[in-house]
């Protein structure tokens, strides 16, 4: 069972049923404050990984695991930000250019698509989504790992013959306590139900 001591609530704009799968839309702007500028323009490759499950109230194994890792170069004779996405939707990353600090901080404080499963292992009961972020991780072995979950999501996923404590197990790791020195947030969203995710 994971446990997490979260450090602020996920403000869940939005979570609804598309295609027969559970998507996300997930407010993590209190990861990213104001003076992680200077830390993310230093001209040096940074990294924000992300995890976020779904899982229910009551305990045990989550019914859904995301990982997104974002790689960040400001360019210093441009002054803009090249950024990298990959997530398991798109494991070859895709590329894009933010021209200020404040577009950067905008497109890192919202997470978009974020795919939480199909809509039939929804908990019966209450459940409520955890977050993960971290920023320049200092465990270069979890990096590593959730590089590997996203090139192949299939392996921990109960729907591509996967079981539960599989995803469990990966869950745990990938949302394991923080490093001491790290600079890493634990959120967790309010309580929701079946019915509420809105077909769209």
């Amino acid at each position: 069972m994971i446990r997490l001591r979260p450090t602020a609530l996920v403000a869940l704009a939005l979570l609804a049923a598309r295609g027969g799968r559970v998507v996300a839309t997930l407010d993590l702007s209190s990861a990213f404050p104001t003076t992680i500028e200077r830390d993310l323009g230093n001209g040096l490759t940074n990294v924000v990984a992300a995890y976020v499950t779904l899982a229910p109230d009551a305990g045990g194994d989550p019914t859904a695991l995301f990982g997104r890792v974002i790689e960040i170069l400001f360019d210093v004779w441009e002054e803009t930000y090249a950024v990298t996405v990959k997530d398991p939707q798109r494991p070859e990353g895709v590329r894009l250019v933010l021209r200020d600090f404040a577009a950067l901080r905008r497109f890192l404080a919202m997470e978009h698509d974020v795919d939480l499963g199909p809509v039939s292992a929804l908990p019966e009961g209450p459940f409520h989504v955890d977050a993960r972020v971290e920023v320049n991780p200092v465990s270069k072995e979890q990096l590593q790992r959730t590089r590997e979950y996203i090139a192949n999501p299939a392996a921990g996923t109960r729907t591509a013959g996967g079981t539960r404590s599989v995803l469990g197990a990966m869950a745990s790791f990938l949302l394991r306590e923080p490093d001491s020195g790290s600079d890493v947030h634990l959120l967790r969203s309010r309580s929701f139900h079946a019915r509420e995710v809105a077909v769209r």
